[in-house]
């Protein structure tokens, strides 16, 4: 396996606009043999093209997550 380590978590992404996406963290439960989808947790992005961001910038992002 390639990430033998990573956790599977369901997602969903929606486009708020043409350039703005949500992206969103989902949980499955059960209720009475009946399946429900809430969320866990929802972050907005901004699409850019390559030019609109600096290195500096793809830096810093990934150092957020950390």
């Amino acid at each position: 396996f390639r990430y033998p380590n990573a956790i599977c978590k369901p997602i969903a992404l929606q486009f708020l606009s043409k350039d703005d996406v949500a992206i969103l963290e989902l949980i499955v439960e059960e209720s009475n043999d009946i399946f429900h989808l809430s969320i866990v947790d929802e972050r907005h992005y901004k699409l850019v093209s390559n030019d609109e961001i600096t290195d500096d910038e793809i830096k810093l992002m990934s150092q957020l997550d950390e």
